[in-house]
């Protein structure tokens, strides 16, 4: 790895087209993950309003998803927790 950032480095022709390079593919990420945003906003749009259609509130069923997904996150930490605590007593057995 010394000898490639060496060689980088060394000459500023082959360090700009790596960073050339690493920009395309910085900004193809980025819009892939534009588009993947977008896709997911629209989503939630057509939701909300396919909710308003039949007559539901979106406010609450937001509110309902909110609290779900707060408890789902509580239940993580303490499973996440629960491993941690099973992982130290096994290196403290070693």
């Amino acid at each position: 790895m010394k000898n490639f950032i060496d060689a980088l480095v060394g000459n500023p022709v082959l360090f700009v087209v790596a960073v050339i390079v690493s920009i395309f593919i910085v900004l193809s990420f980025a819009r892939k993950i534009l588009r993947a945003v977008v896709v997911l906003i629209a989503i939630a749009v057509l939701y909300a309003a396919w909710l308003v259609w039949h007559g539901e509130n979106p406010a609450e069923k937001a509110e309902k998803a909110r609290k779900t997904a707060g408890e789902t996150v509580e239940k993580g930490k303490a499973a996440v927790k629960f491993i941690d605590g099973v992982r130290k007593m096994g290196e403290k057995e070693k």
